[in-house]
């Protein structure tokens, strides 16, 4: 008796650990369709680059390192209202101006 409440409460616990993921993976749709074009429109630039994420739900672009890759970044930055600042060691936030709401920060990875 004491097994079977046992893994009952374990599945309970594990069903709501996926439902909170798949909640937080659906108020962070906008941010996944951005990562999307972000690195589509950074390999249209020239740069070879991936939409990415890490556990549970945060977006990224990773961009294989190459001279001039600052300047490609900024202007695909710019051509979408994004501002490029540097987050050392390794990369660049792609920010949004804006403040309140839609408000956000793309984190952009160099990887070797």
């Amino acid at each position: 008796m004491f097994r079977k409440s046992l893994f009952a409460s374990a599945l309970r616990h594990t069903s709501q650990q996926l439902i909170s993921t798949m909640q937080q993976l659906e108020s962070r749709r906008d941010d996944f369709d951005l990562v999307e074009g972000l690195a589509s429109d950074t390999r249209g630039a020239g740069l070879e680059a991936t939409a990415m994420f890490r556990p549970p739900a945060t977006p990224y672009v990773s961009v294989r390192a190459q001279s001039g890759m600052e300047r490609v970044l900024q202007s695909v930055a710019g051509a979408r209202g994004l501002n490029l600042a540097p987050n050392y060691p390794a990369g660049w936030l792609m920010v949004n101006p804006s403040h309140g709401k839609n408000a956000c920060a793309i984190e952009v990875v160099a990887e070797e």
